[in-house]
């Protein structure tokens, strides 16, 4: 018989010797089973492999084209900066969550933006932060969340409120259906005064202008360059008007908010943008309304005092 290299060949056992054969039989089938189990030990003894997602909350409209966000992972909770991460993400226009995957249980730091990060302007504050993965063998994903900070020269006064003011048939009401008012009420409101006044550690904030009567800007007002903080929005109702305007808020960077009662506050956010709806419904009933469009005082607000004579003018 011819035998391979590197195999052995047991030699038959002669009909007088089965009780021997069966032994080595029996031994070597022991052998064979040994490793086995002893393999199928270190399989349920490895230790499990985890994900850490993380995600980013911007205070601005986030990566735009063109640009590159990367998220570094470190181990240890103080990390050598200067020795290169242990993996990297990095975001493209639009994304918002990075996941790093195969991790072993343990300490870890998230550094942003991290190496390969690739944007218009420095705007992000540089930020490490520190986390951990349990040793909890049970479970297999973990996240963070990150809010993302504006770097110092960017924090400043950039944020926006742009107000749009339009005049209702009387008897509109639609309640919180901004779609429909936006059907009914699609005249412009031209010289309109409104004052917008910061509440909070930003109360010495004080803004007024009038929605403009010709040209793009007809019945629009803006602010800007304003801090971030919390505003109230004020005005002094021309007399022809009901004291129950419907005002719908947007946001540059979190899209329709929905109806705004006009006792709410407006929240403004680094770099943002947001957008009011105000529609003055008109009540020839009432021809001395006097109110304010977010607070009973205009003391607070420094809303503009609207003389008796005031109405509403509404433009082609």
């Amino acid at each position: 018989m011819r035998v391979r290299n590197g195999i052995r060949v047991l030699r038959q056992c002669r009909l007088g010797s089965f009780s021997m054969c069966a032994a080595a039989a029996v031994a070597v089938l022991v052998a064979l089973t040994i490793p086995a189990e002893t393999g199928a030990q270190d399989s349920s003894t490895t230790e499990k492999s985890h994900s850490l997602g993380v995600n980013l909350a911007f205070p601005d409209e986030g990566v735009g084209e063109g640009e590159q966000l990367c998220v570094a992972l470190f181990p240890s909770t103080s990390p050598d900066l200067n020795q290169p991460p242990l993996l990297s993400r990095c975001l493209d226009p639009g994304d918002a969550a990075v996941s790093f995957e195969g991790l072993r249980t343990g300490d870890y730091s998230v550094l942003l933006p991290g190496p390969g990060s690739d944007l218009a302007e420095p705007r992000y504050q540089g930020q490490l932060v520190a986390t951990s993965i349990p040793d909890d063998q049970r479970l297999e994903s973990f996240g963070i969340d990150v809010d993302v900070g504006l770097a110092e020269d960017f924090a400043g006064t950039t944020g926006r409120v742009q107000v749009s003011v339009f005049g209702c048939p009387a008897g509109t009401d639609n309640g919180a259906n901004r779609d429909d008012w936006a059907a009914e009420c699609q005249a412009l409101a031209g010289g309109v005064f409104l004052s917008l006044s910061g509440t909070g550690s930003i109360n010495d904030a004080a803004f007024q202008a009038t929605t403009g009567r010709s040209g793009d800007g007809s019945g629009m007002a803006e602010f800007t360059n304003l801090p971030p903080g919390a505003y109230e929005l004020g005005s002094e109702l021309p007399e022809n008007v009901t004291n129950t305007p419907a005002l719908f808020v947007a946001s540059s960077i979190d899209g329709s908010l929905g109806s705004l009662d006009p006792s709410d506050t407006l929240s403004l956010r680094p770099t943002e943008t947001v957008a009011v709806d105000v529609y003055l419904v008109l009540d020839r009933g009432e021809p001395t309304v006097r109110d304010v469009v977010g607070t009973i005082d205009p003391g607070i607000t420094g809303g503009v005092a609207a003389s008796s004579d005031e109405t509403l003018i509404l433009l082609d």
